[in-house]
């Protein structure tokens, strides 16, 4: 009996030692890691596979990139979080992420890439926005919608920006309730307009609708003569109180907006929607 038992105890430790033995060769494998599941270029710039390509090719719609990354972008199930290089406030919903670059958020770069101001998407965005040595500038809102945020659904709204002329760009002028108001001439109320096929800008106050003004239109892409002393009224302007003046003697009555004969200009008086005569800045003219 007892040889019996001994035979039966055998066979059974036998049997329990394949099936541990089977069932550690079933246990799977840690599996090698498949690496980073976007393409190859997927953060090199100058890559056909750069990730800022393929979001302007899904018109910008995020909803990819949120959907591993988190809607905060901060890393998601994939734990990896865009602020690694997009270091800005807002990480990736930054302004200069898209357009714009270090030194501000306007055009250049557009996005497309283009510096050139030739190309529609730079034009003068920088120059409008900086004045140069004409006028201290104007606000992105004078042209275009400016959305408060970036964002899924908010913005971008696409490409090309919606145009809404606002602010400085409608300045009225020869209101009745002027102190210089000429009942010959009628109050000038700017109605702009932008042409996207000959890309110029038209009826606006800073380029000229304005009361004894040349109310030119300037190509949005065009060089610096577009905003040219006397492009946007005349020197002086075709009117009896300025019979006789040259540009010499502007000065004598549109101070401090010029300074002297040499014709030195305080910039932050010029083209900012009021008129400086003898001293003073009148908003209604």
């Amino acid at each position: 009996m007892k040889k019996y038992l001994s035979t039966i105890l055998a066979a059974l430790s036998a049997i329990i030692l394949i099936g541990c033995s089977k069932l550690q060769q079933n246990v799977l494998a840690p599996q090698a890691s498949q690496g980073d599941i976007h393409p190859a270029g997927w953060t090199d710039v100058n890559s056909p596979n750069f990730h800022g390509v393929f979001i302007k090719n899904n018109q910008y719609n995020l909803s990819t990139c949120t959907s591993c990354h988190g809607n905060d972008f901060k890393g998601g199930t994939s734990g990896k979080s865009c602020y690694t290089c997009h270091q800005g406030i807002n990480g990736p919903l930054s302004c200069n992420t898209c357009h714009g670059d270090s030194t501000g958020i306007a055009p250049p770069v557009d996005l497309s890439g283009n510096t050139s101001s030739s190309s529609p998407g730079v034009g003068a965005h920088r120059i409008h926005l900086s004045g140069g040595s004409i006028s201290s500038g104007v606000r992105c809102s004078s042209c275009h919608v400016v959305p408060q945020k970036a964002g899924p659904g908010i913005h971008p709204f696409g490409v090309p920006a919606i145009i809404s002329f606002s602010g400085l760009s409608t300045v009225v002028t020869n209101a009745p309730s002027s102190q210089y108001y000429d009942n010959t001439q009628p109050t000038v109320t700017p109605t702009p307009f932008f042409n996207p096929q000959t890309l110029t800008c038209s009826g606006t106050y800073c380029h000229g609708n304005f009361k004894n003004g040349n109310n030119f239109s300037p190509k949005w892409t065009g060089s610096a003569d577009q905003a040219a002393c006397g492009t946007c009224h005349g020197i002086p302007p075709n009117t009896s109180a300025h019979k006789g003046q040259t540009i010499q003697t502007c000065y004598k009555c549109h101070y401090p907006t010029l300074k002297d004969a040499n014709g030195t200009m305080t910039d932050s008086t010029h083209i900012n929607g009021k008129l400086n005569l003898y001293g003073h800045e009148l908003t209604v003219w």
